[in-house]
């Protein structure tokens, strides 16, 4: 039995290990985090679930000086604590004209949030107020330096109604089956109602109205949405609004099983995983983290093993863990002398394999002789006598070292000036460690509705070439790329770009009408904060005919491992400049809402790059336009994008950042920027691009900020 910290065996002296359990004699920052022991087996090593240790703790109160808390005779005030980060969770209580309370009563409510309510306000409830903050495993108690003054006035005859708490609009994410009180805090008659995703919230009994708080002892995943606190009727309505995200911890629902393969088989081990957020996999051999390689292919739930050899038999693990914890399944493998016949499936199903690009590209119908620069007939010639069977022995050899390059990064814009051409520019990603001989480029004309009008067209470029010129293209029109690069280890993922073709000079008619809302977008959407209107249905939109036109069907670019540049072409404005656009992503595979990626977006980006995704997953993109009178339907779901799966390639951030040797004012509104990057100075640290930084000179606000990618080493 051995015991491992961090992934690492045990070290520390303030650690004892005996057998099969473990002491910390002195439980330290440096000696918290997470332990596992490891067995080892005839069959092999397996690994334990990770066992978290923390360390409690509790901070200060922030010295802040807070503003006179004023309330209205017979009304409500809200005595507001910052309650300081602790672990675990602080209680929190109040000292109210010297005296303590610790638990809530029919006057005093203390509020999940830390805050104080006090109900039908009186001048006897004038004077001082602190918070305190009691750690229930430290036993420390913190109290706020200055605290906060009750002033209550004469009730006014109008008692105007407002919202007192919260004031911005909240994103809660708790554990299935936890307690959870959504907080409204008003002051002032009206009337008051909860809404769920724009319609009254349950009544089922489980949720339960406290004064003006909607609250539950148990929460379920089905209790996941939008709510909106509504106060007002008739012209004047004031609501806040709640997102609610119901954490699960991880559970395997498909893992491993024992098997046994003939040498020379292709194994493909499935551990489907569920739990909000969705867990991360990560895959074992014999208790050691499984390294990926030519032979090991790691996309989401599936990891492929080619070539079986004797020494891939072991115990295999794979592990799902998010933020809740973790869950992991295990397996046995087997291999036995001969040649296997087929793949082989270490779970309930058999992976099909993806449709190889060339291969399907080959199919297609070739454009005509001058779509480009060369002689397109040759090309494709050449094309489609390039050897597919299995290269030389020394060819294999080599691309057994090498991983597929990565896909292509697009760099043309998604929108030509002329109507009958279009530029097709690129640079290539990592190539893997064998070079590009060639990239396979596919494009097609769509309708407007994104799906297609045409058939595709295919070409073969050079691996040392960077650009394609397509011809005889139709005026108005959209058309989609698809790309990909090959080298001697095979096909990368593809890179997609969708762009629309100019209007003819000659015809200056414009559409103005204003598109029907895409399939899946309700006749009464729900308009999120900044139209002030989110979580509450519109009484009539149809009546705003100003917004704009969806955008066309965004198009989605590889950016790293864990995140995508996604790129979209406007419409109309509906007659009023677009403001921002937004950007939503869903996942696919699972029963998964749409969310935001992005959102307040400049007018004059037309791409943006969506991070922390999940390696190997799929999504989906759609993006949004606003302009003053509000929100664009929902433009046309992207195609289905899989975030290409861990490739263990990481490097150590640079050091030294670069430094700036020219500048020059081009014009009133642009200037040329000019720099030099040295890769010995940051210990010879590979980059994919640089971030460039601006604001006006009259600045003093960080937040003035703009950002500027630039591709490429230099």
């Amino acid at each position: 039995m051995v015991w491992l910290f961090n992934g690492q065996r045990v070290a520390s002296a303030a650690v004892e290990t005996r057998g099969g359990s473990l002491t910390i004699r002195s439980l330290s920052p440096s000696t918290a985090g997470p332990y596992q022991c490891m067995a080892n087996t005839s069959a092999g090593a397996v690994l334990s679930s990770p066992a978290i240790i923390s360390v409690a703790s509790l901070a200060d109160f922030a010295p802040v000086a807070k503003p006179v808390v004023v309330a209205e005779e017979g009304g409500t005030a809200l005595v507001g604590c910052d309650v300081p980060e602790s672990h675990p969770k602080a209680q929190v209580r109040f000292q109210i004209r010297g005296k303590w309370l610790e638990k809530s009563t029919d006057k005093y409510l203390i509020l999940p949030s830390g805050n104080l309510q006090i109900l039908n306000v009186s001048l006897e409830d004038e004077g001082s107020y602190k918070c305190a903050a009691y750690n229930p495993v430290t036993g420390d108690l913190r109290t706020e330096l200055a605290g906060q003054k009750l002033i209550v006035t004469r009730a006014s005859p109008s008692r105007a109604f407002r919202i007192l708490h919260p004031l911005a609009p909240q994103a809660l994410a708790l554990p299935r089956h936890s307690a959870v009180t959504l907080e409204c805090v008003v002051t002032g008659r009206s009337a008051l109602r909860w809404l769920r995703d724009g319609h009254a919230a349950s009544s089922d009994g489980r949720w339960r109205l406290r004064h003006s708080h909607l609250s539950t002892d148990k929460l379920e995943a089905t209790d996941a949405g939008n709510y909106s606190c509504v106060v007002g009727n008739g012209a004047e309505v004031k609501y806040v609004n709640y997102s609610l995200t119901v954490l699960e911890p991880p559970s395997i629902s498909r893992g491993l099983k024992d098997e046994t393969v003939a040498a020379g088989a292709t194994v493909h081990f499935w551990c489907e995983a569920n739990g909000t957020p969705t867990p991360a996999i990560s895959w074992f051999r014999d208790a050691a983290p499984l390294p990926p390689s030519p032979r090991h292919l790691q996309a989401g739930s599936r990891l492929r093993l080619r070539g079986v050899t004797a020494a891939d038999a072991g115990v295999y693990q794979c592990v799902a863990t998010n933020l809740l914890g973790s869950a992991l399944s295990t397996g046995r493998l087997r291999v036995r002398p001969g040649k296997g016949s087929g793949p082989v499936t270490v779970s309930a199903v058999t992976l099909s394999p993806l449709p190889d690009f060339e291969t399907a590209m080959e199919t297609e119908e070739t454009p005509p002789a001058d779509v480009a620069r060369r002689d397109f007939a040759a090309e494709t010639a050449s094309w489609s006598s390039t050897p597919t069977e299995s290269p030389s022995a020394a060819t294999e050899k080599a691309a057994s070292a090498a991983a597929p390059p990565d896909a292509p990064i697009i760099l043309s814009p998604p929108q030509t000036p002329k109507p009958d051409t279009y530029t097709l520019v690129w640079r290539s990603g990592r190539d893997g460690g064998s070079p590009v001989n060639a990239y396979f480029v596919k494009y097609r004309k769509l309708d407007d509705g994104g799906s297609a009008a045409g058939t595709w067209h295919t070409v073969r470029v050079p691996g040392s070439e960077n650009e394609l010129r397509l011809n005889e293209l139709e005026p108005s029109s959209l058309y989609e790329v698809l790309m990909v690069a090959r080298s001697a280890a095979g096909e990368g993922q593809p890179a997609m770009l969708t762009f629309r073709t100019s209007k003819e000079r000659t015809s200056s008619s414009k559409n103005t009408q204003a598109p029907s809302p895409p399939a899946g977008v309700p006749k009464h959407p729900v308009v999120h904060e900044g139209t002030n209107n989110f979580g509450v249905v519109l009484p009539d939109p149809s009546r705003h005919s100003g917004v704009p036109e969806a955008p066309d069907r965004p198009t989605v670019s590889a950016a790293s491992e864990s995140s995508v540049y996604v790129t979209w072409i406007p419409r109309a404005n509906g007659g009023s400049p677009i403001t921002a656009f937004k950007v939503e992503f869903k996942r696919l595979g699972r029963s998964s809402d749409w969310l935001v990626a992005a959102e307040n977006i400049s007018p004059a980006k037309l791409s943006v790059e969506v991070r922390n995704l999940e390696p190997g997953e799929m999504y989906r993109f759609r993006v949004i336009a606003i302009n003053n009178l509000g929100e664009s339907p929902r433009s046309a779901a992207s195609r289905p994008y899989q975030v290409a799966g861990f490739t263990g390639r990481f490097s150590s951030r640079p050091v030294a950042g670069p430094h700036i040797a020219y500048t020059e004012a081009v014009s009133d509104t642009q200037i040329m920027l000019k720099w030099t990057y040295i890769t010995s100075s940051n210990n010879n640290t590979p980059i994919q691009g640089f971030y460039i930084y601006y604001r006006p000179t009259d600045s003093d606000n960080d937040s003035d900020y703009k950002r500027d990618v630039v591709e490429g080493r230099a």
